[in-house]
């Protein structure tokens, strides 16, 4: 039976209410049998990026991407990992959604051949406080609306995807999230291919 749990994102002092139904967690193969049925989100953390020294930095946004940290070759072969298992998986993917920082949109580019820049997938520790709270509702509501019969990819950023579910998500991994309407829906597990 789930369990309807509420959780309260508070951004600088505001408060974003949204519903959260935390089910059983599946075990992989349940997890990789469930995507290939599709009509699920997949909710993916970009993969390695460079560290060290001057290699550009997290909250900075440049188009041309030579400020920004970008990924690492361990970052790159991650993302080609992804996507050779998704295809030899026969997971049925439509919309490859990122937010338009280079790390992200490189990430979905290497895994599934396409992306789509979104703004609400943005990092929202860079945006102003009203912008955050729109970007996550938008983000709440893009996951629970779904009604794909494939599965919609978004890959994203750490505070984007803690401001919307529980577990924390390390580089590459993803939540299976199953769509319930109204903004709500079913988290069925977590997937960390490089663990």
């Amino acid at each position: 039976m789930h369990k309807v749990l509420y959780l309260f994102f508070a951004l600088t002092g505001g408060i974003l209410p949204f519903s959260f139904i935390a089910g059983a967690a599946a075990s992989e193969a349940e997890l990789w049998n469930k995507l290939a049925d599709g009509g699920l989100v997949v909710l993916m953390r970009h993969t390695s990026t460079v560290t060290g020294g001057d290699v550009g930095g997290s909250l900075i946004r440049d188009p041309s991407c030579a400020r920004e940290r970008n990924l690492s070759s361990k970052g790159i072969d991650e993302a080609i990992q992804i996507g050779k298992m998704f295809a030899s998986k026969g997971i049925p993917v439509k919309n490859v959604l990122a937010s338009p920082y280079c790390r992200t949109v490189d990430t979905a580019k290497f895994a599934f051949g396409r992306v789509n820049p979104t703004g609400f997938l943005s990092l929202i520790e860079t945006m102003p406080h009203n912008q955050a709270e729109a970007a996550t509702k938008q983000l709440n509501q893009r996951i629970g609306s779904y009604s794909g019969s494939e599965n919609l990819v978004m890959v994203t950023h750490a505070p984007n995807i803690n401001a919307v579910a529980f577990d924390p998500v390390e580089k590459g991994a993803f939540l299976i999230l199953k769509p319930m309407g109204n903004g709500d829906f079913e988290e069925l597990g977590k997937m960390n291919l490089f663990k």
